[in-house]
């Protein structure tokens, strides 16, 4: 009995077609897929077609996509915000930059930079920006721009000029715009010394390492003033006002017993 069992045939498994078709079917979707990445790969829709900066005011636009190494018709899927990054560090006023993709097509910068504080002069009539970083952005001159912050007209000291421009950038945005011009007028026993012209006509004297805490006072010390009289007003432990042509007649100002205004 065994002998004749082993005599018949053993009827093999069919396997389940369910796999075949999955496979089949994993296959053609890879297939087609390929097919519609090289139509994209090919069509316009894949290149570049804009590119937007935004938060600039330093660099023109066109500047900042020269620099960018981004180019119109370039492949969408090949801008990398880490290169364009790098490629605009030679810009040294933009701090941050980061990248924004929009389909079809559509590449956006953001640029991030470094406020300006203030214009340095040169000598050839000239006008770079210095930024709240210390530094004397000597890469773009200001001489036909709108003169929106002070003007250093006279500083002897180029190292002081990241302690000024430090000083500068804690002020508020209205003091700050009160400041028309900025000198360093030194003594002999204090080179910190510093001379502001207001813009209302005024004259401000201070020190470096108390410039932000003191001057933040001004909008709250000009209300204390003599109406209409203009003059030179000292901010050093205890502010001090003397009218212009009256030497021997300062006038002592309260305004240093309280917190100045935040900004």
């Amino acid at each position: 009995m065994a002998v004749y069992e082993e005599r018949i045939p053993h009827v093999k498994e069919q396997r389940p077609k369910r796999r075949v078709n999955r496979k089949l079917v994993f296959l053609l979707g890879l297939f087609f897929l390929i097919i519609l990445v090289i139509v994209f790969i090919r069509s316009p829709y894949s290149k570049v077609q804009q590119i937007q900066v935004y938060g600039n005011d330093i660099y023109p636009a066109e500047q900042v996509v020269k620099n960018s190494g981004l180019v119109i018709g370039m492949q969408f899927l090949n801008v990398w915000e880490s290169d364009v990054r790098t490629s605009l560090k030679p810009l040294e006023g933009i701090k941050d930059v980061s990248v924004e993709r929009s389909f079809p097509g559509v590449i956006r910068l953001h640029v991030e930079e470094y406020r300006r504080v203030a214009f340095w002069n040169g000598p050839d009539g000239s006008r770079y920006p210095l930024l709240e970083n210390g530094r004397v952005l000597k890469q773009v001159n200001f001489a036909n721009r709108v003169v929106d912050r002070p003007l250093i007209s006279s500083w002897s000291a180029p190292e002081l000029l990241p302690q000024l421009a430090k000083a500068l950038a804690k002020l508020s945005p209205g003091v700050l715009g009160e400041i028309s011009d900025i000198t360093l007028t030194p003594t002999a026993y204090d080179k910190q010394r510093v001379t502001l012209y207001m813009r209302d006509g005024n004259e401000v004297r201070s020190v470096l390492h108390k410039l932000d805490s003191m001057l933040n006072w001004y909008p709250t010390i000009a209300k204390e003033l003599p109406q209409g009289v203009k003059g030179v007003l000292s901010l050093f432990e205890q502010p001090w006002f003397v009218p212009y042509g009256t030497p021997d007649a300062p006038i002592p100002l309260q305004s240093g017993d309280t917190q100045p205004p935040q900004s």
